[in-house]
Protein backbone atom coordinates (compact mmCIF):
# COMPACT_ATOMS: atom_id res chain seq x y z
CA UNK A 1 0.00 0.00 0.00
CA UNK A 2 1.44 3.34 -1.03
CA UNK A 3 1.35 5.97 1.68
CA UNK A 4 -0.05 9.38 0.80
CA UNK A 5 2.61 11.98 0.16
CA UNK A 6 2.07 15.46 1.52
CA UNK A 7 3.21 18.35 -0.62
CA UNK A 8 5.55 20.40 1.64
CA UNK A 9 4.62 23.64 -0.11
CA UNK A 10 0.91 23.12 0.53
CA UNK A 11 1.55 21.95 4.07
CA UNK A 12 3.52 25.12 4.77
CA UNK A 13 0.57 27.29 3.83
CA UNK A 14 -2.13 25.12 5.41
CA UNK A 15 -4.55 27.60 6.99
CA UNK A 16 -4.59 27.92 10.74
CA UNK A 17 -8.16 29.19 11.00
CA UNK A 18 -8.43 29.21 14.79
CA UNK A 19 -4.96 30.61 15.34
CA UNK A 20 -5.26 33.56 12.97
CA UNK A 21 -8.80 34.67 13.62
CA UNK A 22 -8.96 33.88 17.35
CA UNK A 23 -6.20 36.47 17.72
CA UNK A 24 -8.44 39.12 16.19
CA UNK A 25 -11.48 37.96 18.18
CA UNK A 26 -9.56 38.02 21.46
CA UNK A 27 -8.70 41.68 20.88
CA UNK A 28 -12.17 42.76 19.76
CA UNK A 29 -14.45 41.02 22.27
CA UNK A 30 -13.30 42.89 25.42
CA UNK A 31 -14.06 46.21 23.74
CA UNK A 32 -17.55 44.95 22.92
CA UNK A 33 -18.51 43.29 26.22
CA UNK A 34 -16.68 45.11 29.01
CA UNK A 35 -18.04 48.69 28.57
CA UNK A 36 -21.64 47.71 29.29
CA UNK A 37 -20.61 45.43 32.12
CA UNK A 38 -18.50 48.13 33.79
CA UNK A 39 -21.26 50.72 33.41
CA UNK A 40 -23.87 48.65 35.20
CA UNK A 41 -21.47 47.69 37.99
CA UNK A 42 -20.17 51.21 38.64
CA UNK A 43 -23.59 52.88 38.23
CA UNK A 44 -24.77 51.10 41.39
CA UNK A 45 -22.29 53.05 43.53
CA UNK A 46 -21.51 56.18 41.48
CA UNK A 47 -23.15 58.81 39.28
CA UNK A 48 -24.11 57.99 35.66
CA UNK A 49 -21.32 60.25 34.38
CA UNK A 50 -18.73 58.44 36.50
CA UNK A 51 -20.11 55.09 35.36
CA UNK A 52 -19.79 56.19 31.73
CA UNK A 53 -16.21 57.28 32.38
CA UNK A 54 -15.42 53.87 33.86
CA UNK A 55 -17.05 52.08 30.93
CA UNK A 56 -15.01 54.17 28.50
CA UNK A 57 -11.75 53.23 30.20
CA UNK A 58 -11.60 49.75 28.62
CA UNK A 59 -8.90 50.69 26.06
CA UNK A 60 -6.72 52.09 28.86
CA UNK A 61 -7.28 48.95 30.94
CA UNK A 62 -6.34 46.81 27.93
CA UNK A 63 -3.08 48.74 27.54
CA UNK A 64 -2.26 48.33 31.23
CA UNK A 65 -2.97 44.58 31.16
CA UNK A 66 -0.76 44.08 28.11
CA UNK A 67 2.07 46.05 29.72
CA UNK A 68 1.80 43.97 32.91
CA UNK A 69 2.02 40.82 30.78
CA UNK A 70 5.16 42.15 29.12
CA UNK A 71 3.48 42.82 25.76
CA UNK A 72 3.32 46.00 23.73
CA UNK A 73 -0.15 47.60 23.58
CA UNK A 74 -1.75 47.17 20.18
CA UNK A 75 -1.60 50.05 17.71
CA UNK A 76 -5.40 50.21 17.67
CA UNK A 77 -5.53 50.74 21.43
CA UNK A 78 -2.82 53.40 21.26
CA UNK A 79 -4.78 55.18 18.51
CA UNK A 80 -7.95 55.16 20.64
CA UNK A 81 -6.36 56.54 23.81
CA UNK A 82 -6.09 60.20 22.63
CA UNK A 83 -9.79 60.22 21.66
CA UNK A 84 -10.60 58.63 25.01
CA UNK A 85 -8.70 61.30 26.92
CA UNK A 86 -10.35 64.13 24.98
CA UNK A 87 -13.89 62.77 25.36
CA UNK A 88 -13.44 62.09 29.08
CA UNK A 89 -11.91 65.51 29.66
CA UNK A 90 -14.74 67.34 27.88
CA UNK A 91 -17.39 65.23 29.63
CA UNK A 92 -15.96 65.91 33.09
CA UNK A 93 -15.35 69.62 32.54
CA UNK A 94 -18.71 70.32 30.88
CA UNK A 95 -20.58 67.71 32.95
CA UNK A 96 -22.17 66.25 29.82
CA UNK A 97 -22.26 62.50 29.04
CA UNK A 98 -22.82 63.25 25.36
CA UNK A 99 -19.07 63.58 24.72
CA UNK A 100 -18.52 60.04 26.02
CA UNK A 101 -21.56 58.53 24.34
CA UNK A 102 -20.82 60.13 20.96
CA UNK A 103 -17.20 58.96 20.91
CA UNK A 104 -18.15 55.58 19.44
CA UNK A 105 -20.11 57.16 16.60
CA UNK A 106 -17.32 59.62 15.82
CA UNK A 107 -14.67 56.90 15.81
CA UNK A 108 -16.82 54.55 13.68
CA UNK A 109 -17.39 57.32 11.16
CA UNK A 110 -13.70 58.21 11.12
CA UNK A 111 -12.61 54.60 10.65
CA UNK A 112 -15.26 54.03 7.99
CA UNK A 113 -14.12 57.04 6.02
CA UNK A 114 -10.48 56.02 6.46
CA UNK A 115 -11.15 52.49 5.16
CA UNK A 116 -13.11 53.85 2.21
CA UNK A 117 -10.48 56.44 1.35
CA UNK A 118 -7.71 53.83 1.58
CA UNK A 119 -9.60 51.66 -0.92
CA UNK A 120 -10.06 54.62 -3.27
CA UNK A 121 -6.33 55.44 -3.05
CA UNK A 122 -5.45 51.75 -3.57
CA UNK A 123 -3.66 51.52 -0.20
CA UNK A 124 -6.04 49.23 1.73
CA UNK A 125 -5.91 50.06 5.41
CA UNK A 126 -7.40 46.68 6.32
CA UNK A 127 -4.18 45.00 5.17
CA UNK A 128 -2.09 47.19 7.46
CA UNK A 129 -4.36 46.46 10.42
CA UNK A 130 -4.36 42.72 9.68
CA UNK A 131 -0.56 42.70 9.71
CA UNK A 132 -0.46 44.60 13.02
CA UNK A 133 -3.05 42.32 14.64
CA UNK A 134 -1.73 38.97 13.42
CA UNK A 135 2.03 39.51 13.61
CA UNK A 136 3.72 39.62 17.00
CA UNK A 137 7.14 40.91 15.92
CA UNK A 138 8.90 42.83 13.16
CA UNK A 139 10.03 39.70 11.30
CA UNK A 140 6.50 38.29 11.17
CA UNK A 141 5.14 41.67 10.03
CA UNK A 142 7.71 41.82 7.23
CA UNK A 143 6.83 38.29 6.14
CA UNK A 144 3.11 39.03 5.98
CA UNK A 145 3.64 42.33 4.18
CA UNK A 146 5.70 40.65 1.47
CA UNK A 147 3.27 37.74 1.09
CA UNK A 148 0.23 39.99 0.90
CA UNK A 149 1.83 42.30 -1.67
CA UNK A 150 0.66 39.90 -4.40
CA UNK A 151 -1.96 41.47 -6.77
CA UNK A 152 -4.62 38.91 -5.81
CA UNK A 153 -4.07 39.49 -2.09
CA UNK A 154 -4.10 43.24 -2.74
CA UNK A 155 -7.48 42.96 -4.47
CA UNK A 156 -8.86 40.96 -1.52
CA UNK A 157 -7.79 43.54 1.04
CA UNK A 158 -9.07 46.40 -1.11
CA UNK A 159 -12.49 44.74 -1.28
CA UNK A 160 -12.42 44.24 2.48
CA UNK A 161 -11.56 47.93 2.97
CA UNK A 162 -14.56 48.94 0.86
CA UNK A 163 -16.84 46.61 2.78
CA UNK A 164 -15.70 47.64 6.26
CA UNK A 165 -15.75 51.30 5.27
CA UNK A 166 -19.40 51.15 4.26
CA UNK A 167 -20.34 49.02 7.27
CA UNK A 168 -18.66 51.37 9.76
CA UNK A 169 -20.25 54.49 8.29
CA UNK A 170 -23.67 52.86 8.59
CA UNK A 171 -22.78 51.81 12.13
CA UNK A 172 -21.85 55.41 12.98
CA UNK A 173 -25.23 56.64 11.76
CA UNK A 174 -26.98 53.99 13.86
CA UNK A 175 -24.95 54.94 16.94
CA UNK A 176 -25.67 58.64 16.48
CA UNK A 177 -29.42 58.01 16.27
CA UNK A 178 -29.35 55.91 19.46
CA UNK A 179 -27.23 58.45 21.39
CA UNK A 180 -29.48 61.35 20.43
CA UNK A 181 -32.72 59.45 21.05
CA UNK A 182 -32.23 57.54 24.31
CA UNK A 183 -30.90 57.93 27.85
CA UNK A 184 -27.29 56.99 28.75
CA UNK A 185 -28.50 53.86 30.55
CA UNK A 186 -30.47 52.71 27.53
CA UNK A 187 -27.51 53.41 25.25
CA UNK A 188 -25.18 51.31 27.40
CA UNK A 189 -27.78 48.54 27.59
CA UNK A 190 -28.33 48.32 23.82
CA UNK A 191 -25.16 49.52 22.11
CA UNK A 192 -22.78 46.72 23.20
CA UNK A 193 -25.09 44.07 21.74
CA UNK A 194 -25.74 46.15 18.62
CA UNK A 195 -22.03 46.70 18.04
CA UNK A 196 -21.35 43.02 18.77
CA UNK A 197 -23.88 42.05 16.11
CA UNK A 198 -22.34 44.44 13.59
CA UNK A 199 -18.82 43.23 14.42
CA UNK A 200 -19.83 39.57 14.14
CA UNK A 201 -21.65 40.19 10.86
CA UNK A 202 -18.71 42.03 9.33
CA UNK A 203 -16.20 39.48 10.63
CA UNK A 204 -18.26 36.52 9.39
CA UNK A 205 -18.71 37.98 5.91
CA UNK A 206 -15.01 38.90 5.77
CA UNK A 207 -13.96 35.41 6.87
CA UNK A 208 -16.20 33.67 4.33
CA UNK A 209 -14.89 35.89 1.54
CA UNK A 210 -11.24 35.48 2.53
CA UNK A 211 -11.64 31.72 2.96
CA UNK A 212 -13.06 31.43 -0.56
CA UNK A 213 -10.13 33.41 -1.96
CA UNK A 214 -7.66 31.39 0.12
CA UNK A 215 -8.93 28.16 -1.41
CA UNK A 216 -8.29 29.59 -4.86
CA UNK A 217 -4.79 30.81 -4.03
CA UNK A 218 -3.53 28.94 -0.92
CA UNK A 219 0.08 30.01 -1.51
CA UNK A 220 -0.84 33.56 -0.46
CA UNK A 221 -1.54 32.39 3.09
CA UNK A 222 -4.53 34.69 3.57
CA UNK A 223 -5.70 32.58 6.51
CA UNK A 224 -2.33 31.51 7.80
CA UNK A 225 -1.07 33.05 11.00
CA UNK A 226 2.30 34.74 10.65
CA UNK A 227 5.30 32.74 11.78
CA UNK A 228 8.51 34.47 12.94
Amino acid sequence: MVSEQVDPARAAVRPNYLGAWSSVTAQLLPAVILPGLLYFIVSRVASPLQALAAASSVPALDAVVRLLRGKRPSCLVLAVLPFLAISLGLAMVLRSPLFILARGAVMSAGLGLAFTLSAVLRRPLIRTLAVLLLAEDALARRSLTERWGHPVAFAVFRTLSWGWGILLVLSALQQAVVVLSFSPGTVMATEPSAQAAITILGSALSFLYVRRMHRRRPELGLLTQAQP
